[in-house]
């Protein structure tokens, strides 16, 4: 079925990535951004902060993708009200035009960063960050995301509107070598990215989800037995799910890598919602043996 589906903040990453695959699903992509962009498809510049613009963008739609925020990158230059502004109340002006609207769903980019005290010195937490956890944000991102979850669950109990949040891992983009380790550290690929939104819109639109919450990272295959060693000797613990791991890294100049932490189960995801990322460690392996050419620029070349 074709809807016309809203995208906010559609100038960013998964913006530009989410548009010309909803045109491939049959869907008509509507780009709301306050930069000027270019496009084959319907763009319209406003402001997420002025809820004008936002009543504007959204007539007219059946479906809206929630994207526009500051992200966990810009702590460093701006300010908590900058968060608040376009993160709260900007998400605020996207519901209060949704509902206007009668979309029939909302998606909304949230941020594994809800977890981010759960895996600061001393929490006590597994290292497994599945969706059951309580939120844990460890800086005004994080706490904005929250709010905006909580956003979704009350506008779905006061006018019925369907809703998922999406807990993203780091898609920003990176050099080969950094991309393929990231994945080990939450990191997920922009078209796993695009695929979560897309079975979300399939499960809000069919009816399967009224609200829930899911990790997209991508897959590891880590438990928590693996955590002391993960934390110790992250090759080692490699070596034995993916053999000759150790050796093809050291062999492209990584003699060690960053203590893993943490990892992000996608069960969940998998189990509700029918999503599996493809773009995972293994296959970046694959990748990396069929590219010879490949180093990395230092050791650990992550985080």
């Amino acid at each position: 079925m074709c809807m016309r589906i809203l995208i906010t903040g559609a100038g960013g990453t998964l913006g530009m990535a989410l548009a010309p695959a909803l045109a491939e699903a049959g869907h008509e992509p509507v780009l709301f951004d306050v930069q000027p962009l270019e496009s084959q498809y319907e763009v319209v510049r406003g402001d997420v902060r002025r809820a004008e613009d936002v009543r504007s963008a959204a007539k007219g739609t059946e479906l809206i993708v929630h994207t526009a925020a500051i992200h966990g990158i810009h702590l460093r230059d701006h300010t908590p009200q900058d968060f608040y502004d376009l993160n709260l109340t900007g998400t605020f002006n996207v519901w209060e035009a949704a509902v206007e609207a009668g979309v029939r769903g909302l998606v909304f980019s949230s941020t594994m960063g809800i977890y981010k005290s759960h895996n600061a010195p001393g929490s006590g937490s597994g290292i497994a960050l599945h969706e059951e956890l309580p939120p844990m944000p460890g800086d005004i991102y994080g706490f904005t995301k929250v709010a905006g979850e909580e956003m979704c669950r009350f506008y779905g109990r006061k006018h019925g509107i369907p809703s998922v949040a999406l807990r993203y891992g780091m898609f920003v983009p990176e050099p080969f070598f950094r991309y393929g380790i990231r994945l080990l550290y939450g990191g997920v690929d922009t078209a796993d990215v695009v695929g979560s939104v897309l079975a979300s819109i399939e499960a809000l639109t069919t009816g399967k989800l009224q609200w829930d919450v899911f990790n997209v990272e991508s897959f590891v295959p880590f438990t928590d037995q693996d955590g002391p060693q993960l934390r110790q000797n992250p090759l080692g613990v490699l070596d034995r799910y993916y053999p000759g791991t150790a050796e093809l890294l050291r062999e492209r100049g990584v003699d060690e890598l960053a203590p893993i932490t943490v990892y992000y189960p996608m069960a969940r995801a998998a189990e509700r919602l029918g999503f599996r990322p493809q773009c995972n460690f293994e296959q970046w392996l694959a990748d990396l043996r069929s590219r010879p050419e490949e180093r990395a620029e230092k050791s650990p070349p992550w985080p």
